[in-house]
């Protein structure tokens, strides 16, 4: 019964200080809680001074300075294995190199998180004899010293100790005690995988860093723009034409549109298509349209007019209507109104036409009925004296296209008494009662100067001649101012030629010339 105590006792050892060896203090801890809902409770800690342990006397293994090996922890719980007899101790150290050698973390947090683990663990930790102090010369049997605040320099009390090499020992500070209270911050579980980022996938390529999942890119409709389209009986309107969709992940999405709701083109109204696309991830887009349908009117196709007095007229000629349904419905025009062709004026028109589906058009037009000028001759330019009263009928006529003896024309009057451009008016009135007008410019003049003592004259040769003797003129507009152009030799006998020019004050001439002779 002893014996079978103290075998449990040594895999309680063996099970503590393999994983404390393995993990270290917070991965023994890690692994505990990874596998363990369980809280562990915390015992008060003690402040231990190990010494190092010493090798068996035949013990085959070399420790190389400052490691420990998991064979050299076990061998060290049990006992050497060429000491130890015990077959139960030889299994357990074979299965437990065995696990360890094949996933040492995992194995260790599997095994402790079961209830007899963790309960053989408890029960080790208190059965386990406490290690010597360092720099201990007494005996294999450790003592523990328990955990204080005393802050005393072990330097001083150490003073005079000295090792088995006969140096004196190094002074070890005190170690913080442990608030038995104060939970211990868990460490995250390790991820076997992913060591650096437990909570992550393995990136292949770059194993530290998480492969991030990219976002799912929702469908991209293209839907043209709201439409009006044309009645018709005949025809039909592809909802999907000019309609595309792509998606980012799974490419050109045209063939897998939905469309809801439909175009009847044989009917007026408004229609609302829905058009929908959903890609491979489950992400649906929607758009919706407006189509209008809309009856074509017919167009009436008439225009102004003027015709002449006298002539007949048709007021369908050169007038059409037509219909996109229909086509020509020219014989189904209504026209509204009458035309006298007998009387000068405007008149109006209305055309109006209905196509199959009830669409009506109107539209009005105006028609004008014109005569022909009457055509005036003689009408030039005229000057007349100041103050006169000139003939301004003499010389003009008139010609009527509607008539071969035109009646008289009128002639409005002419102030002559004052100077300047003036305009008279003649008027001509046909039968149709059209009246024909033109304009006639009229200039009224100053009287011009009149000349006195010029006349013809025959002098001797030699005589004396003065070409200014006897001579004057006389406006009523003023003063006159005369002048000449010629000469006379009176030393050589001949005919010469003499041009008085009279000049009055407003800018009026009167010429005359003379011949003398001279023999």
């Amino acid at each position: 019964m002893k014996n079978q105590q103290t075998n449990n006792k040594k895999r309680h050892i063996i099970i503590t200080t393999t994983a404390v060896a393995l993990l270290g203090a917070g991965g023994l801890w890690a692994a505990t809680q990874a596998h363990s809902d369980q809280q562990a409770t915390h015992t008060s800690s003690y402040q231990t001074k190990m010494q190092k342990p010493k090798a068996s006397k035949g013990s085959q293994a070399k420790k190389e300075k400052g490691k420990n090996t998991v064979n050299d922890i076990i061998d060290q719980a049990l006992g050497d294995s060429s000491t130890s007899t015990s077959s139960e101790d030889h299994a357990f150290k074979s299965a437990t190199n065995s696990v360890l050698d094949s996933n040492p973390i995992a194995a260790i947090a599997k095994t402790l998180d079961t209830p007899a683990a963790k309960a053989s663990l408890a029960a080790a930790t208190a059965a386990v004899e406490p290690p010597k102090a360092l720099n201990d010369n007494s005996d294999d049997t450790a003592s523990v010293k328990p955990l204080t605040n005393d802050t005393t320099d072990t330097s001083q009390t150490d003073q005079g100790k000295t090792n088995d090499d006969g140096k004196t020992p190094t002074p070890v500070n005190p170690i913080e005690p442990v608030d038995p209270d104060k939970p211990v911050n868990p460490i995250t579980p390790v991820n076997p995988d992913n060591p650096d980022n437990p909570g992550n996938p393995v990136d292949p390529v770059n194993p530290v860093n998480p492969v991030q999942p990219e976002q799912n890119t929702a469908p991209v409709l293209n839907v043209p723009e709201d439409q009006t389209v044309s009645l018709s009986h005949n025809g039909t309107f592809d909802v999907l034409n000019g309609v595309t969709a792509s998606d980012k992940e799974d490419g050109d999405l045209t063939k897998a549109i939905k469309v809801t709701g439909n175009v009847d083109l044989s009917k007026e109204g408004t229609y609302t298509l829905t058009y929908s696309v959903t890609d491979s991830a489950g992400q649906t887009t929607s758009a919706k349209r407006v189509i209008t349908v809309a009856n074509d009117l017919p167009v009436i196709s008439a225009d102004d007019q003027t015709i002449e007095v006298g002539t007949s007229f048709d007021p369908l000629v050169n007038v059409t209507a037509s219909d996109v349904q229909d086509g020509d419905l020219t014989k189904d025009i209504k026209v509204t109104g009458n035309v006298d062709t007998t009387k000068l004026g405007t008149s109006q028109l209305t055309y109006s036409v209905s196509d199959h589906d009830g669409g009506q058009t109107t539209k009005t037009i105006n028609i004008t009925v014109y005569a022909k000028d009457a055509s005036f001759s003689g009408l030039d330019a005229l000057t007349v004296q100041q103050g006169s009263t000139p003939d301004l009928r003499k010389g003009v006529s008139v010609s009527d296209p509607y008539s071969a003896t035109p009646s008289d024309f009128t002639v409005t009057a002419c102030d002559t008494k004052t100077l300047g451009q003036k305009s008279v008016t003649y008027s001509y009135v046909d039968k149709w009662g059209h009246v024909t007008t033109k304009d006639r410019v009229i200039n009224v003049v100053a009287e011009k100067p009149v000349f006195k003592g010029l006349q013809d004259q025959t002098i001797k040769l030699g005589d004396h001649f003065d070409p200014m003797n006897g001579v004057s003129a006389t406006s009523t507009n003023g003063p006159v101012t005369i002048s000449y152009v010629g000469e006379v030799n009176t030393q050589k006998a001949g005919r010469y030629t003499l041009t008085y020019t009279a000049t009055d004050q407003n800018g009026q001439q009167a010429e005359q010339t003379i011949v003398v002779t001279v023999e």
